[in-house]
């Protein structure tokens, strides 16, 4: 029982109070501020992804190895920070929300590093490798202090699976879609910065090494970089606001509020206990690793392997794909169900990445191919987010709690865990078969080991993708069965709450049933009284 100077729940108790079941579904605002503030992760992440190895190489001219240094020693400081997040994220909560607080605090930082990463300081080679290996940290840190919060937020939309799967598809097309943003900003940041032969320095050279310039003469190649950088900032801050003013947090009344403050080894015990989370992140892993060394080499293949200069026109092409194709998928699993979506998206993809092992120098097929692969692509991005809900719905079933931070932390390290082992195992490769930094011809090893790099690898991440995707148990079906189970709890949760508060208020009430007041001395029942039981007793009567 409350203490007589404790607020009522009509006051909004944080310890008793919970949320009344909403009317109507998530406003399409609400979605579309959701979602625009996912943009910033892939704007930012996908720019590095596509490009920092081709700027690390040729622009900041430094070694294959110290690529990979730097890309492997940032996954395995991941490694550390993504689960720390998750715990604080999920045992944090203020006054000004459980989300949002990350969200605003972490993006001037995120921003700042993001900028300064694309920036080429004046030191040695070992200089460079420090100050690479530092930037990049940060950048992935704050990243994760903004990404995995946001990503949580999707539990805090709604209680309904409907809205959440409608928000994330929102996501999901914003995501695409800032990742073509980010992509075209950086090349017309580069093809704006001086004349459209800066992209390939080789040309209209007969060396086999790119030109070495004074340094007044290489600023606008740096300065292009910047340019991109301080742009793509820029829209990271007004994604921001949207999501922080157009959106709202909302608890959801199945939840039991001691269970979700337990310690962060058990937490950890009961998610990694839980099958079908760990069935789906195995999938999810390798359906990242092979979109993520596909699009980490691609650039890479198409000026070294078929010896394409205007890469950046197959890769608008493939984003512009998979950003139109996102709604005809999203149809497609509403009819037919998620698990059966993302198979058959996988397996439309094997045999498209197959065949760039394959490919000539051909225009039409290089795009062709970019446009075909963009519409399987877009499976991938979709369905696993769309899927990660269920899995906590079924935790929460199961154990009365959610932990979505803890869902949410692995959920996004395994994403970057797959950036960092794609870059850095490919720029070991290219180490190993002699890619010379800064050569405008390659050895004939390095096509083929890009070749092999595109085709052979995320092929063979699809197919053990497949294998775990085919013992994932929840389906449709169950996912019904998960809704009615919840929608029950939280009856039930909100039956309690109502009868304990009304047997709470009314002890503490003058009033008695059957007796009268002095009439000399009335004390009006208090507003939350009338509240309570009238709900309890008689809905259409507002008093006692």
């Amino acid at each position: 029982m409350a203490d007589q100077g404790e607020k009522t729940p009509l006051l909004g108790s944080a310890e008793t109070y919970s949320s009344p079941p909403r009317e109507g579904y998530l406003s399409r605002k609400e979605k579309i501020c959701y979602a625009v503030g996912g943009m910033p992760y892939p704007m930012t992440a996908n720019v590095v992804a596509f490009f920092i190895a081709v700027f690390l190489l040729d622009v900041a001219q430094i070694r294959p190895i110290y690529v990979s240094i730097i890309v492997f020693s940032g996954k395995a400081w991941d490694a550390i920070t993504d689960p720390t997040i998750g715990l604080l994220v999920q045992r944090i909560d203020t006054r000004f929300g459980k989300i949002k607080p990350w969200v605003v605090l972490s993006m001037p930082f995120a921003v700042l590093s993001y900028f300064f990463l694309w920036y080429v300081p004046d030191i040695d080679a070992n200089g460079k490798l420090g100050y690479y290996f530092v930037l990049y940290c940060a950048y992935m840190t704050f990243l994760t202090c903004y990404h995995l919060p946001y990503s949580a937020l999707t539990m805090y939309l709604s209680d309904q699976q409907i809205d959440r799967d409608s928000a994330t598809a929102y996501r999901m097309t914003c995501e695409v879609l800032g990742t073509v943003i980010g992509i075209l900003v950086h090349a017309l940041c580069l093809t704006a910065s001086s004349s459209f032969d800066f992209l390939d320095p080789c040309i209209g050279t007969n060396s086999t090494l790119m030109p070495t310039y004074p340094p007044e003469e290489r600023d606008p190649v740096e300065l292009a970089y910047l340019l991109s950088a301080g742009t793509l900032s820029i829209l990271f801050f007004i994604c921001c606001m949207f999501v922080t003013i157009g959106t709202s947090e909302r608890k959801d009344d199945a939840l039991d509020s001691k269970k979700e403050q337990e310690e962060f080894c058990r937490s950890l015990k009961d998610v990694f206990t839980h099958g079908p989370y760990i069935l789906l992140l195995l999938c999810f892993l390798c359906v990242s690793l092979s979109l993520q060394i596909v699009q980490g080499n691609l650039a890479l293949y198409l000026l070294h392997a078929l010896h394409y200069d205007n890469y950046q026109i197959a890769l608008a092409l493939l984003l512009v794909s998979t950003l139109l194709c996102l709604p005809l998928w999203q149809m497609v699993m509403n009819r037919i169900g998620k698990k059966r979506t993302l198979g058959i998206g996988m397996i439309i993809e094997i045999p498209i990445l197959g065949s760039l092992y394959f490919v000539q120098s051909n225009p039409i097929a290089v795009y062709s191919l970019s446009i075909i692969s963009g519409a399987a692509i877009s499976v991938a991005y979709l369905c696993p987010w769309s899927m990660i809900p269920d899995v906590i719905d079924d935790f929460t079933v199961k154990t009365g709690t959610r932990k979505e931070a803890i869902f949410y932390s692995f959920y996004v390290f395994f994403t970057k865990l797959a950036v960092g082992v794609t870059l850095g195992a490919s720029a070991l490769v290219l180490e190993l078969v002699g890619y010379e930094s800064g050569a405008c011809e390659q050895p004939e090893s390095v096509a083929m080991a890009l070749r092999i790099l595109v085709s052979a690898a995320p092929v063979g991440f699809l197919l053990i993708g497949l294998l775990f995707l085919w013992f994932y148990p929840i389906t449709e079906l169950r996912r019904s069965e998960t809704r009615t189970k919840l929608e029950d709890m939280r009856e039930r949760k909100r039956s309690s709450y109502v009868l304990s508060s009304s047997s709470s208020l009314l002890a503490k009430s003058p009033v008695a049933f059957g007796k009268e007041a002095d009439s000399n001395n009335v004390e009006r029942t208090p507003s939350s009284v009338k509240f309570m039981i009238s709900e309890e007793y008689d809905e259409n009567d507002s008093t006692i």
